[in-house]
């Protein structure tokens, strides 16, 4: 059975395609051993749409959902995208004894019932997996830390610097080509995911070429605290401030202690945040914590499967998109904290 894009979901990515490209096909993504052979004006182009695309994500939420009645929900409440998984993370956990990739029965049930962007998650390094979820017409693929990673990936021999244009302000920035663990993402066509616990992780994995940046899982999606992803947010944005506040010998030692490009340090000072778009992930479902959020330069949230406990789940979902809509309104933010019960301990009927 061949299953076709929903013309609404990749429209966008399909016009990028035809105005860099003219002689696009839908044929498979390079074979490994051809990685380091495509011509540097064809991935710049790839690099750029995916960019573009995931612009798009910016000021609105994922879900993390299990079946189509809450993939439905979110796609309701106005969420950019769904994660779907086979089951809770602790209960695959019990039933299996490790976290593995989501499983592509899984993803297929998802995306027969939403016509709104499905992000695949596979294993850190695992290349056959990510062209597998392509393969399966997947939105985007989310390199996760929390599936057990495999120890050994595909490394390319040769270096490129590849340039892209930002879709906001028109600046050019360049990434290339590194020695890692890591999925080499350029030659796919759908945009990655990945996560990262402080800015030299972010950039590092925006060098291999990630669309999206999300903060990382220190620990068990389920039961993680939101304050950790609070830690991580003020961590990343502070480095931010130090380098637009900084002077060229500054980028230059950054440079060096992250490993990562100078021209890529130019464009976090130039645009004074990341250069893709940066969500929140881990705990987060409250409101009045996506506002927050928002406003420490989120650019969105991925939300916990913890939203679908509460009493009122279409309620919070819209909330949650009010609240990253209008986080910098405060009498908006008070209704939605008194609808939604505080901090949520006790969450009223309604929320």
């Amino acid at each position: 059975m061949v299953r076709l894009y929903p013309l609404n979901r990749l429209l966008p990515i399909f016009l990028q395609h035809y105005r860099y490209r003219n002689n696009y096909s839908h044929e498979e993504p390079p074979l490994l051993s051809s990685m380091s052979e495509e011509p540097q004006a064809e991935t710049q182009n790839r690099y750029e749409c995916k960019i573009q695309a995931t612009s798009m994500f910016r000021g609105r939420m994922m879900v993390t959902v299990v079946t189509p009645s809450q993939a439905i929900a979110a796609e309701e409440a106005g969420a950019c995208a769904v994660i779907p998984l086979d089951a809770p993370n602790m209960v695959l956990k019990t039933k299996e004894g490790a976290l593995r990739a989501t499983s592509i029965a899984a993803v297929n049930m998802i995306m027969d019932r939403v016509l709104i962007p499905v992000v695949g998650r596979v294993r850190v390094g695992h290349i056959i997996e990510a062209k597998a979820m392509e393969a399966a017409k997947v939105s985007c693929i989310d390199e996760h830390e929390l599936i057990n990673p495999i120890t050994t990936a595909y490394v390319p021999e040769t270096t490129q610097h590849i340039a892209f244009k930002d879709g906001h302000n028109g600046a050019y920035g360049y990434v290339h080509k590194v020695a890692s663990a890591r999925i080499y993402k350029q030659p796919f066509r759908v945009p990655f995911m990945c996560g990262a616990s402080d800015l030299g992780e972010a950039l590092t994995r925006i060098q291999e070429g990630a669309s999206v940046i999300r903060t990382a899982y220190p620990a068990d999606e389920d039961t993680h605290e939101v304050a950790k992803t609070f830690e991580t947010v003020r961590k990343i944005a502070d480095s931010i401030c130090q380098i637009v506040d900084g002077d060229d010998a500054k980028l230059y030692g950054l440079q060096t202690t992250y490993g990562v490009s100078i021209e890529l340090l130019r464009m976090v000072k130039q645009q004074k945040r990341l250069p893709v778009p940066f969500f929140a992930a881990g705990g987060v479902f409250m409101p009045v914590d996506v506002a927050m959020l928002r406003s420490m330069g989120c650019d969105g949230v991925i939300v916990s499967m913890r939203v679908f406990k509460t009493l009122s789940v279409e309620v919070r979902l819209n909330d949650i998109m009010t609240a990253l809509a209008h986080y910098d309104n405060p009498d908006v933010l008070a209704e939605i904290v008194e609808r939604s019960g505080g901090y949520g301990a006790k969450p009223t009927a309604n929320g």
